[in-house]
C-alpha cells in the first residue's frame, strides 16, 4: 500500500495560482490514481482550503471529485460572490455536482440578465451557461447568434452547435444560408 503525503498530493493537485503553473494544467490523472484513504483526506483538505480562500481550481476539482461534502462550502462561496460572471461559474459548478439544480439555473439566468455591457458577454460565459441545458438560457444565448459583434455571435453559435444548433441556419429568416445549397 502506498503511503503518500497528503500535503504533497494537495500541492500536486492544486498548483500555485500563476499562469505558468496552471495554464493547460489538468489534475485528472492524479485524482484518478488516489486510493480511497487518499481521496478522503485530499477531499477534506481541499474543502478546508476552499473555505479559507477563493480558488476556482479547488472548486472545479471538488466537483470533478463529485464531492457532495463540498456543497456547503461551494454554496457559501457563491453567496460571497459579487460578479455575475463568478456567480454564473460557481452556480454552474454546483449544478454539475448536483446533476441539475433549478435554483442554480435561476441564479445563472438572473445573473446573465444583469450583464449590461456587450463586451462582458464573452465566450467563456456562454460555455458556463450552456451546461445548464436550460431551454430559457439556451433561448437567451440564441439572441446573440446574429449579434453585430462577430466574436460574440461566434461564441454563441459555438456553444449552441454543441447542443445541436445548426450553424448554417439563419434564425431571422428561418432559411438556410445560400452557400449551404452548394455543398
Amino acid at each position: 500500500m502506498r503511503n503518500r503525503n497528503i500535503e504533497n498530493l494537495v500541492s500536486e493537485i492544486i498548483p500555485p495560482d500563476t499562469r505558468e503553473e496552471r495554464d493547460a494544467f489538468t489534475n485528472d490523472k492524479i485524482i484518478s490514481e488516489l486510493t480511497v484513504e487518499e481521496f478522503l483526506a485530499v477531499e477534506k483538505r481541499l474543502i478546508q482550503e476552499l473555505d479559507k480562500k477563493d480558488d476556482l481550481l479547488i472548486a472545479q476539482t471538488l466537483v470533478k471529485m463529485e464531492s457532495e461534502n463540498a456543497l456547503p462550502t461551494l454554496l457559501k462561496r457563491l453567496e460571497l460572490k459579487k460578479s455575475p460572471f463568478e456567480k454564473i461559474t460557481l452556480a454552474g459548478l454546483i449544478n454539475d455536482l448536483k446533476k441539475g439544480d433549478p435554483e442554480m439555473e435561476k441564479i445563472a439566468f438572473e445573473e446573465f440578465e444583469k450583464l449590461e455591457f456587450i463586451y462582458a458577454v464573452q465566450g467563456g460565459i456562454f460555455m458556463d451557461l450552456i451546461k445548464f441545458n436550460s431551454p430559457r438560457i439556451n433561448k437567451r444565448i440564441e439572441e446573440f447568434v446574429d449579434h453585430k459583434f462577430d466574436l460574440v455571435a461566434h461564441h454563441a453559435k459555438m456553444v449552441l452547435n454543441h447542443n445541436g444548433y445548426a450553424d448554417s441556419y439563419d434564425r431571422k429568416s428561418n432559411e438556410r444560408k445560400w452557400w449551404e445549397f452548394w455543398k
